[in-house]
């Protein structure tokens, strides 16, 4: 089995034959690496699995590597992915697609296979993101499509880079996409289109229709041809189809390798709570964002939606720099936290903190403001919640 530690200088996958990868982050240690290595090869060899890929889920330090879960993907699954977005984007052989998501994502190595099997051409820049050098590749490039997450839209908002007239469309995934970005972007003629997916399913699910673009309202991911989905008794998200995991792969804090397939009856339970209306989805919040303030029920995920409303409407420009957390409390067990790397902003802090309290429930308001140096965040743009933590609380 092959592992692709360098970005730079990838391996070549042929997504015809059995060979396997493993694909990991190449800011790892050579110890990590080599750990989350033998957890896939083990696996491999005792289920007998061929042409199949491995990807982390998550994790971006040395503490969270052993509790990282690997997934197995099989090339037939991503190519069923691939031929339903190619399908769903009407890609061809004349379109040109820009790579800059990392290939240990599902983001990443979506885009090679989508160009494979449409005979497309693939521009790849894995250098440090940087949105002016990227805005030169799209127009040099003649770029129809493009891969990005909502970090990367928010660089090249603030810059203030008008899209390049050969961009046809922008898939948005990695993360929420609020209605002030999208709407920001569009005046800059960015043609995005949000979608909605996971690693455990090949990339994308849902993403917005080429037509949403000739509105200015911000869409809601449509569901792709390749699956079905179903909402439980709870409300949370169940997904079937040929593009879903094999299996995981985990090695326990007792050393111990193990394997097992999520899928029940062939559907995938997911932790996301949604709702489902014809061939839309809108994602409503995790699982694991529900918390217990002082006995009352709350969800993080509608308070960072409210959060992130009110630094759109206030300052736009520190969306990156500012956080809400949920923060352990001997009183409430739980309590509200701003998070910030800003410094010498106290009125603005304030602003945001009294305009966020007037929005929600007496018992979900900010009760503290806490400094960091810099927010942690994933290749991907997204707030390594559990690292944070760890450094306000230490736990």
């Amino acid at each position: 089995m092959d592992a692709s530690e360098d970005s730079l200088n990838p391996v070549t996958i042929d997504w015809q034959n059995d060979e396997n990868h493993i694909l990991l982050n190449p800011r790892w240690s050579e110890k990590d690496s080599a750990g989350l290595c033998k957890v896939a090869q083990t696996i491999t060899q005792r289920r007998n699995l061929q042409g199949h890929l491995w990807l982390a889920t998550s994790g971006s330090t040395s503490e969270a590597v052993g509790q990282i879960k690997l997934v197995a993907l099989s090339k037939k699954a991503f190519q069923v992915s691939a031929l339903a977005v190619n399908k769903h984007l009407q890609a061809n052989s004349s379109d040109v697609w820009l790579q800059v998501l990392p290939r240990f994502h599902v983001g990443g190595l979506g885009v090679e296979v989508r160009a494979h099997l449409s005979g497309s051409r693939v521009v790849c820049d894995f250098e440090k993101w940087n949105p002016e050098r990227i805005h030169k590749n799209l127009s040099d490039n003649k770029i129809t499509i493009a891969s990005m997450v909502p970090t990367q839209v928010f660089d090249l908002v603030q810059a203030g880079l008008q899209s390049p007239k050969s961009l046809r469309a922008v898939i948005v995934g990695g993360g929420a996409l609020t209605e002030g970005l999208y709407q920001q972007a569009r005046k800059l003629n960015w043609p995005l289109l949000p979608s909605y997916g996971m690693t455990e399913t090949c990339s994308q699910i849902a993403t917005a229709s080429l037509e949403s673009l000739q509105s200015s309202a911000m869409p809601l991911p449509q569901k792709l041809s390749h699956v079905e989905w179903r909402a439980d008794t709870e409300g949370l998200l169940q997904v079937r189809g040929e593009s879903l995991l094999t299996c995981y792969g985990q090695r326990q804090k007792d050393g111990k390798i193990v394997d097992w397939d999520p899928k029940i009856d062939g559907w995938f339970p997911t932790e996301d709570f949604v709702k489902l209306q014809d061939l839309s989805i809108r994602f409503t919040g995790r699982k694991n964002d529900f918390i217990k303030i002082g006995g009352e029920s709350s969800s993080m995920g509608r308070l960072r939606e409210i959060f992130e409303r009110v630094v759109a409407a206030v300052d736009s420009s520190v969306s990156q720099q500012v956080a809400l957390v949920d923060a352990p409390s001997e009183r409430l067990a739980t309590e509200i936290h701003l998070v910030t790397s800003l410094q010498g902003k106290d009125q603005l802090l304030s602003q945001l903190e009294d305009n966020f309290n007037q929005e929600v429930l007496p018992f979900e308001r900010i009760r503290e403001v806490k400094y960091i140096t810099g927010i942690p965040r994933s290749d991907l743009g997204k707030v390594l919640w559990a690292q944070m933590k760890r450094e306000l609380y230490g736990r």
